[in-house]
């Protein structure tokens, strides 16, 4: 892989990860234990971190 496609996807898996950070903290069904558990959930398994929370931790979303 060039280093030009290494750094997009890099970015890209950086914008991925913040807007699931920033989707952990703003998720009103858990508290501050459970979110800090999600973050490094997150953290520590990078995507499937982030795809674990968008199909478990999210919980009902409100329509």
């Amino acid at each position: 892989m060039d280093p030009i496609t290494a750094s997009v996807f890099s970015i890209l898996f950086f914008i991925i990860f913040v807007a699931t950070i920033v989707s952990i903290v703003r998720n009103p069904n858990h508290g501050v234990l459970g979110k800090f558990i999600w973050i490094l959930v997150a953290f520590f398994l990078s995507l499937l971190g982030t795809i674990l929370w968008l199909v478990f931790g999210r919980g009902r979303v409100r329509r």
